[in-house]
């Protein structure tokens, strides 16, 4: 790291010594290329955080970046320990040279644990706006965290908050990482328990006690011939599961004495899957039209079901109806804000800004839905948590990341008035504390698989060959999940065999709420095994996930508030644990004794 002399106007207040938290360096890169650095002392905060904070007019129209370093954040490749990332990254120390740096920060928190301290950094201002680097050099790990102040694109719109956390004894871990920024989401009010919520939404104590069916209905081709579609050239509606294949399924879901599942109609708006948004209605002929799926909302109604459906308020097509230039975010440039998947069924597409979307559709989108039945479920968005809240410059509609991510959460408000509940795709936290359901906070998986279809070496670089379960150790209990994007459809192996036992393993290791999400003929007896399964273990739902461990080669636990326990054996050979036995390759539950 380069050190260079360096007269910065900080409040620094020295009020400890003796400590690896007495100070840090704060390294500013301006613009012009030009650094200087400047020795901070941390302040202690009441709950014990050592603070920098960095005030609005500190930030300067001519920074590009300010750099965060403390000698608690380094280690040395040999030595124990291990660096985390969320949502559920862990690297131990054992390169030589390479560089991580993770921009999109799905859980404002980073941590260390070394031989000498172990530490969890939460950003509490300009939680948008930074990066985590790791880097190594001749063996020598460094971890920090970079804010981009000319990447706000806006005059910064509040300070620079950074607490770090030094944790001890029992809470040196990863699993005392998690706990200490639940407890700081708690404290706070942004977020309740699902045992305290329920108490006021028997839709959310359905939706936490069912498994959740998504059922899709159509889409078009992906063709690139025609950016732009119109009536003339736009492909067919393709039919994969119509209305009247909606109801034969759940009448099979019944018969088999399944009694909770949360049915979830995907691409059931004209056009289908990514089709002519953000027009929804009516529903896609092709499928069976507005007759059809009101008819099979009712019969879902009939037995039972939660029914909900799948929406995307991050596409604005040029061939919808509703469609203007005006409606779509706009760059620092002023040009269009293009959708970041080129090749999407509805042709050319772009993305609105949510202040609009917020202002202009969601209202009438979800009367509409109330009319078609949808009146008690987890409405499901999605992208909106799988991806960082984005900046929009149109003047009509000026938006920050902040911004954006507050219009994000007067939507999931709105899904709580008008259907009980609001789920989302991924584990960006940002809406955690109006989200109820996270379709998944991981893609591990689903990038080891594809490089092994791809025939391609699958380097995680700094990172280790495995997850660890850090969101949910902070929102389980808080925020129904399924841990990874390929613990999806837990009966389907994916093309990949020798991954299937250590997918379904770390399911359940995780304390998932099992998801399937249907496309055709499949088969609906492995549903069963898979809802028989999730029965013993549903009462975990409402409790936190207070420690994950491993506690012999291959073999973890998973602790959880009520004392109950996971054992997961991802060994050959069975594992001995409070005088039972547990399988080789195979999970057991351990149920707090009362």
């Amino acid at each position: 790291m380069r050190t260079l002399i360096f007269v910065f106007l900080f409040v620094a207040v020295s009020v400890f010594a003796d400590s690896v938290f007495e100070r840090v360096n704060l390294i500013e890169t301006k613009i012009n290329g030009s650094v200087s650095e400047h020795s901070y002392n941390l302040k202690k905060q009441p709950d014990g955080a050592y603070r920098v904070h960095v005030p609005i007019a500190q930030l300067t129209a001519d920074i590009d970046y300010i750099d965060i370093v403390g000698d608690f954040g380094k280690a040395k490749k040999g030595e124990d320990g291990y660096f985390v990332l969320p949502p559920n990254s862990i690297g131990s120390f054992t390169k030589d040279n390479g560089k991580a740096e993770q921009r999109n920060m799905s859980l404002p928190i980073f941590g260390m644990k070394n031989p000498r301290n172990c530490f969890v950094a939460i950003v509490k201002g300009l939680r948008f706006e930074f990066s985590t680097i790791v880097n190594v050099e001749n063996g020598n790990y460094l971890m920090f965290p970079r804010f981009h102040i000319k990447g706000i694109e806006f005059a910064p719109y509040e300070d620079l908050i950074i607490d770090f956390y030094e944790l001890k004894g029992d809470n040196a871990n990863y699993s005392g990482m998690g706990r200490t920024y639940r407890k700081y989401q708690l404290d706070r009010g942004e977020v309740k328990p699902i045992k305290e919520r329920i108490k006021t939404s028997p839709s959310l104590k359905y939706t936490t006690e069912s498994i959740f069916v998504r059922l899709t209905q159509g889409t078009k081709d992906r063709d690139t011939r025609y950016p732009l579609q119109t009536a003339e050239n736009a492909s067919e509606v393709k039919v994969v599961v119509s209305f009247d294949e909606v109801m034969e399924k759940m009448r099979q879901f019944y018969k088999l004495g399944m009694r909770k599942i949360e049915v979830c109609f995907v691409a059931w708006n004209i056009e289908g899957f990514e089709g002519r948004l953000p027009d929804l209605f009516p529903p896609d002929p092709a499928f069976g039209g507005e007759a059809k799926m009101k008819e099979a909302i009712a019969l879902g109604k009939s037995l039972g079901y939660q029914m909900t459906n799948h929406v995307c308020n991050w596409i604005a097509s040029r061939n919808a109806k509703r469609y203007s230039d005006d409606i779509v975010a706009k760059t620092q440039t002023g040009d269009l804000m293009h959708y970041p998947i080129i090749r999407i069924p509805s042709g050319l597409s772009y993305v609105p800004c949510f202040q609009v979307v917020y202002d202009k559709f969601i209202d009438e989108d979800y009367k509409g839905m109330q009319d078609l039945g949808f009146t008690c479920g987890t409405h499901h968005i999605d992208v909106t948590s799988a991806r960082p809240p984005f900046v929009c410059h149109d003047p009509r509609h000026p938006c920050t990341r902040k911004d954006t991510a507050e219009y994000q959460n007067k939507i999931g408000e709105k899904c709580k008035q008008y259907f009980g509940g609001f789920s989302s795709e991924a584990g960006f936290d940002h809406v955690a504390r109006t989200m109820d359901f996270a379709l998944y906070t991981n893609a591990f998986f689903r990038t080891k698989i594809r490089a092994k279809h791809l025939k391609r070496k699958y380097d995680l670089g700094l990172l280790d060959n495995r997850t660890i379960p850090l969101w949910q150790i902070v929102y389980h209990g808080i925020i129904l999940s399924n841990s990874d994007w390929e613990t999806i459809d837990l009966y389907n192996d994916r093309g990949c065999p020798e991954l299937a036992t250590w997918r379904r393993l770390q399911f359940w290791e995780y304390g998932g709420r099992p998801v399937f999400y249907w496309k055709k003929a499949e088969p609906v007896e492995e549903v069963l095994k898979i809802y028989k399964e999730y029965q013993p273990m549903v009462y975990l739902q409402y409790e936190f996930m207070d420690f994950h461990g491993e506690i012999a080669p291959k073999v973890f636990i998973t602790r959880y508030s009520d004392g109950s326990e996971v054992i997961t054996n991802h060994s050959k050979n069975p594992f001995e644990y409070k005088g039972q036995s547990v399988p080789a390759e195979d999970y057991k539950l351990f149920k707090a004794s009362r």
